[in-house]
């Protein structure tokens, strides 16, 4: 089923990024206002994908005002935040055929062995 608003038959490649521990360093929640430096290496990544065409949408439980604003001034490269209007949906979570976030364990078909990997998990620089 075609949900693209234009109605075109095709739709570009989406990634959803996570904010604080992709983006921006993570230490913790402090508050809404509390943003962590922006990773350079994230920021390079996303701009190479943008220029080949994929659409970037930036995804958090923070205030979109406030992430808008952290990334228009950090130059961090994005179409959207918290959705994606190419397809309409009545959840939450932004359509995407690539999620990067620090905290994510993919599902392997084997949900046993799953069970390890979610019990010890760690994000990549060792935080719970």
């Amino acid at each position: 089923m075609n949900n693209i608003p234009d109605g075109s038959s095709e739709a570009k490649l989406t990634l959803a990024v996570d904010f604080d521990g992709v983006i921006a360093e993570y230490d913790g929640w402090a508050d809404q206002k509390t943003f962590g430096t922006p990773r350079k290496d994230v920021v390079k990544a996303l701009g190479a994908l943008r220029d080949e065409g994929w659409k970037i949408i930036i995804f958090s439980c923070r205030e979109t005002q406030g992430l808008i604003s952290y990334l228009t001034q950090h130059s961090v490269p994005y179409d959207e935040v918290n959705q994606n209007s190419s397809y309409l949906t009545g959840g939450a979570k932004p359509v995407a055929n690539v999620y990067w976030d620090d905290r994510a364990v993919r599902y392997s078909g084997d949900a046993g062995k799953d069970l390890e990997i979610i019990r010890n998990f760690r994000t990549w620089n060792g935080r719970r």
